[in-house]
């Protein structure tokens, strides 16, 4: 390596580290602002599936940061560095999984907790992880240094399943995000359609938006960096990548909680039935062959609350009673 190259390398090396510090800064300003929110919608909630995830994307990830630290800011040697080299991307995945199952929970419970979308579901995150956790195993491999010791930067390298495999790590999630957009966006707009309009699905949809064009885009940015030339910032991004998913992941069930909660209160007008009703949010359907959305308003100081069946067809409205207190479990793992 040439004198020019390794200024260049110290210079990148010092803007990594600068990076990295900045967007931890913005994941705990983001955690210190959302803390009375997750004091009232998910330490005071009953345990389910979302607050599990919630707390595992939320604080695991500030594990995954302190590795993070260790690998751009420690002094490593070169060995220690190629044999270490897959634990960061390696728990990092675990974050991902996590990001990606909340967003598929969303779509299931969207769908009435449907058979066939839970099978599909099923399918495509066993694939998603499988390609997370192969690309570090066959695509990873570190810079290379003017002198050691120094950070341990990930880079990329030829493997059998192709000269840029390790594009998949972020292709993956972009493809997941698109399917389950889209899907959000189907049932979105078929409720819509039916004219029924409520908080909560505008915050499916506006949410779901949001976390898709950012991600992506992010994730879009991850793979140009890793097509260009330059090898020594190839994954310069990729510590941004978890840390922006962690906090929009976190503010979407924050901020579907915090509407649940309002939904009583608020009242839309129905096309359908020509006059205003209560605000409604999503239950599971029983009828899988024929299935509807079952939107109800709910309220954690009542006993009871009005349901309205919004039909996939023809079929005539109808409005029944349900009792709240099994809602965790019987709509989407509490959302």
């Amino acid at each position: 390596m040439s004198a020019a190259e390794a200024a260049a390398l110290e210079h990148i090396v010092k803007v990594a580290q600068i990076y990295v510090a900045s967007t931890t800064s913005v994941l705990v300003w983001d955690w210190l602002v959302c803390l009375p929110q997750e004091w009232r919608y998910i330490w005071k909630a009953d345990w389910t599936a979302i607050k599990v995830l919630y707390l595992m994307v939320r604080y695991y990830t500030f594990v995954v940061l302190v590795v993070t630290d260790v690998w751009f800011f420690a002094d490593w040697s070169e060995a220690s560095c190629a044999k270490n080299l897959r634990v960061l991307p390696g728990i990092a995945v675990v974050i991902d999984v996590c990001v990606e199952l909340v967003l598929a929970l969303r779509v299931y419970a969207l769908y009435g907790r449907s058979t066939r979308i839970l099978m599909f579901l099923g399918v495509m995150m066993a694939g998603f992880t499988g390609v997370m956790i192969a690309v570090p195993i066959m695509a990873f491999d570190y810079t290379r240094l003017p002198s050691w010791p120094g950070p341990c930067l990930v880079t990329g390298k030829p493997s059998a399943a192709g000269p840029k495999f390790i594009i998949a790590f972020y292709a993956s999630p972009m493809a997941v995000d698109f399917t389950l957009t889209a899907l959000t966006l189907w049932r979105g707009l078929r409720v819509k359609r039916h004219g029924s309009a409520s908080g909560l699905m505008n915050v499916f949809i506006k949410d779901g938006l949001f976390y898709f064009v950012a991600i992506s885009s992010l994730n879009l940015i991850n793979v140009i960096f890793f097509v260009q030339p330059n090898v020594l910032i190839e994954s310069i991004n990729a510590p941004m990548s978890i840390q922006l998913s962690t906090v929009l992941s976190c503010r979407l069930i924050l901020n579907l909680r915090a509407i649940r909660d309002r939904a009583p209160t608020v009242n839309k007008f129905s096309n359908t039935l020509g006059r205003w009703v209560a605000d409604f949010q999503p239950e599971p359907s029983t009828d899988h062959h024929n299935a509807s959305i079952a939107l109800s308003s709910r309220s954690a100081h009542t006993e009871r609350a009005t349901t309205v069946s919004v039909p996939k067809s023809n079929d005539p409205i109808s409005s029944t009673n349900a009792d709240t207190d099994s809602y965790p479990t019987k709509y989407g793992y509490g959302w």
